[in-house]
């Protein structure tokens, strides 16, 4: 079964959201400051999105690990 790059896509963006809120926690924590922090996030997201998309298109192209159908059925 295979997916397609708006999957993808849409699979960065939310775990972005998710890593967004975290990396921003982290950077307050450590800078107690939300514009420093906002920037530093904005640039770590800017560059962490388009590289998970490429991550996951490559992914989709190798076979190991990967199970057919009629297999992945008489586990169940």
């Amino acid at each position: 079964m295979g997916s397609t790059p708006e999957r993808s896509f849409v699979k960065g963006i939310v775990w972005e959201a998710i890593s967004f809120l975290l990396t921003l926690l982290v950077v307050y924590l450590l800078y107690k400051n939300i514009i420093i922090s906002l920037r530093i996030t904005l640039i770590l997201t800017a560059i962490k999105i388009p590289i998970f998309f490429m991550h996951e298109r490559i992914w989709k192209k190798i076979k190991w690990g990967k199970i057919k159908d009629d297999k992945k059925n008489s586990r169940i």
